[in-house]
């Protein structure tokens, strides 16, 4: 058996980092971080890009009509049928030099969110982890 590689998406990021794969819609989504876009390919679709207005770089999944969102200035819950965030959680929302980082989902349920400074300045950021609520 011979494995193969091969382009998912032709789509071209400034600097696309985040994926996450949802098994419930065979979806896997990730982000062009500097321009703020959500991009979203089920793996048998075409590609959707979505405008987020602000630098994100994670998602998880709460239910089928909600998703939350890792920003620049803290936690967002998606709306996926209109795409409205609204701000559940602040995460250093008052420190401009900040955003969002490498953040994942663990097995119990908490999401652990990193933030990084936007010039990569080294002391910038923390790890954060948000848990039943």
């Amino acid at each position: 058996m011979m494995d193969s590689v091969s382009v998912f998406s032709d789509h071209i990021c400034q600097l696309g980092e985040g994926p996450s794969y949802d098994p419930g819609t065979d979806t896997l989504f990730w982000f062009d971080i500097v321009n703020g876009k959500l991009l979203e390919k089920p793996l048998a679709g075409a590609l959707k890009i979505h405008d987020l207005g602000l630098m994100a770089s994670a998602i998880a999944v709460i239910d089928d009509a909600r998703q939350l969102i890792a920003t620049e200035i803290g936690l967002q819950v998606r709306d996926v049928a209109t795409g409205k965030l609204t701000l559940h959680t602040p995460i250093e929302a008052d420190n401009p030099a900040t955003r969002s980082n490498d953040s994942r989902v663990h097995p119990c349920g908490a999401f652990w969110v990193g933030t990084m400074g936007k010039d990569e300045g080294k002391g910038a950021g923390s790890i954060y982890w948000f848990f039943k609520g």
